[in-house]
């Protein structure tokens, strides 16, 4: 039902954007359509399974009156990864521009810091402790990469806060069809959408905006059956929509709601047209 997904960032300018996200970060451009959508990769992610790979998909979209302004923060987001020492990472970022919002927050997963992008949209780097990063098989003179200068970031994720854990695994696992990689009690969890994209649910933070909180980065959730069967079936399941299905002559999409209300899009692409409902209305592709 589910085969993939990003984390949309609604963004003043496209262009100033891909350069921050592929020359200030170094993430990977791997669509770009105009000013109309461009989507930004990075590599798999830490919680993501061997065999899979998903990771860090951004798909950037110019803003829309529909949702709130570029910069605006809510309760879905982003982060990103890396392995090496955090303090040389921010000293590169810094000396690209980029603007640290925050000291360096040290706890046993590891140490983050929170930055911006150009519009103000907050997100964070991650640092793995040593005990975590990944091993290999390979001898010392077996690793192709030994004379390769490490990479900055490693990975990346998207995250969504939630008011309870149980609840929302339930959703995303159970109701989404998403494939649940880790879980830590009531403290994170990790799912995966298709081979593109993994969702980290963490619980309500002081330091976050509350659950269902809409800002300027929302989940987008790609199907690979027609939107109207997945509609129905989500129905049946009690998922609430926000509106009718949006159909073009390439695309169709429509809106849901997690429990918290935190805005998640449905994209079917390359679609069939769909006939014409109750739940069904034309329209643009502008989401």
């Amino acid at each position: 039902m589910i085969s993939g997904g990003n984390a949309t960032v609604y963004v003043s300018n496209m262009d100033a954007a891909v350069r921050f996200y592929t020359e200030t970060l170094g993430l990977k451009l791997t669509n770009r359509f105009g000013n109309h959508w461009a989507t930004i990769e990075a590599s798999p992610s830490y919680w993501t399974t061997d065999d899979v790979g998903a990771g860090l998909v951004i798909g950037l979209h110019p803003q829309s009156p529909k949702y709130p302004a570029p910069g605006t923060m809510g309760a879905v987001g982003f982060g990103l990864e890396t392995y090496e020492p955090i303090e040389g990472v921010i000293a590169r970022l810094v000396q690209r521009g980029v603007g640290m919002t925050g000291d360096i927050i040290r706890f046993e997963a590891g140490n983050t810091v929170s930055f911006e992008d150009p519009d103000g949209t907050p997100t964070y780097l991650h640092e793995f402790p040593p005990e975590m990063v990944p091993q290999t098989d390979l001898g010392p003179d077996e690793n192709p990469s030994k004379d390769a200068a490490p990479a900055m970031l490693s990975g990346g994720h998207a995250i969504v806060y939630v008011s309870e854990m149980d609840a929302a695994v339930r959703f995303y696992a159970d109701v989404l069809g998403l494939n649940l990689t880790n879980r830590y009690g009531d403290k994170w969890a990790t799912v995966e959408a298709g081979r593109d994209l993994v969702i980290g649910l963490h619980p309500r933070s002081p330091e976050s905006p509350a659950p269902g909180t809409k800002g300027s980065v929302m989940l987008g959730l790609t199907i690979d059956e027609p939107i109207a069967s997945v509609v129905s079936r989500l129905v049946e399941r009690g998922v609430r929509l926000t509106g009718d299905i949006v159909r073009s002559e390439t695309d169709n999409f429509v809106e849901i709601e997690d429990l918290d209300g935190n805005a998640i899009y449905l994209w079917e692409i390359d679609a069939e047209p769909v006939p014409e409902n109750d739940l069904v209305s034309k329209g643009s592709t502008n989401r």
